[in-house]
């Protein structure tokens, strides 16, 4: 990335990405009063963009603000929401102890790659796991930064299976959803890329 999301570089890297659409363990997270009303109206008309879902009937959490979170970096620092502001970011929900990383891994590698193209364009890897569980070890040498979440998070903004993918936009609305990318073989990394890009412009020049 041109510079680094969290003010530290995360090397950290996990050895299980989640096979599709892998069922989260049951989690409870506490969801703040504001955002138990139901999704804001989305500044996206209801439609599915190349590559992502945007419409509210695929994921409820479309057009709403991203949740508040607090999850320690792999240098024992915090990252919170505030540090996803004014950048585009991708967040990819991972299960945490799932036994076998292919293939969305190679995927995941793929489009943090295309997002390290992108000047405007971040890319997290969240690893999800019950509360109070311990996440299977991580191995080092995988290129996408990783963070893990045993806190909750994942639930409080309704991700149900893993792996799953959110956009989240400058002002921390989420944007757009998306299942396993290797759900998706045909359609490939290119697509969900300039999904991004028609999405910015469907946000910046909303009809």
């Amino acid at each position: 990335m041109r510079r680094s999301l969290f003010g530290v570089s995360l090397s950290l890297a996990f050895t299980a990405c989640g096979q599709p659409q892998a069922p989260l363990p049951a989690q409870q997270a506490t969801v703040p009063p504001t955002e138990q009303t139901g999704a804001a109206p989305s500044s996206l008309a209801p439609t599915t963009v190349e590559g992502w879902e945007t419409d509210l009937t695929a994921y409820a959490r479309i057009g709403s603000t991203l949740t508040s979170f607090a999850l320690k970096q792999p240098d024992g620092t915090e990252l919170t929401q505030e540090n996803l502001r004014d950048r585009w970011t991708i967040l990819a929900f991972v299960d945490g102890n799932a036994a076998n990383a292919k293939p969305e891994s190679d995927y995941i590698a793929a489009l943090n790659s295309a997002a390290d193209q992108d000047p405007d364009l971040d890319f997290l890897a969240v690893r999800t796991a019950a509360p109070g569980t311990t996440l299977a070890a991580a191995s080092p040498g995988a290129p996408w930064p990783t963070i893990d979440d045993t806190s909750g998070f994942a639930p409080s903004i309704r991700i149900e299976s893993a792996p799953a993918y959110i956009l989240v936009g400058p002002d921390l609305t989420i944007e757009g959803y998306r299942g396993a990318l290797s759900a998706t073989p045909d359609d490939g990394i290119k697509s969900v890329i300039r999904g991004v890009a028609e999405i910015r412009k469907q946000v910046a020049a909303p009809e």
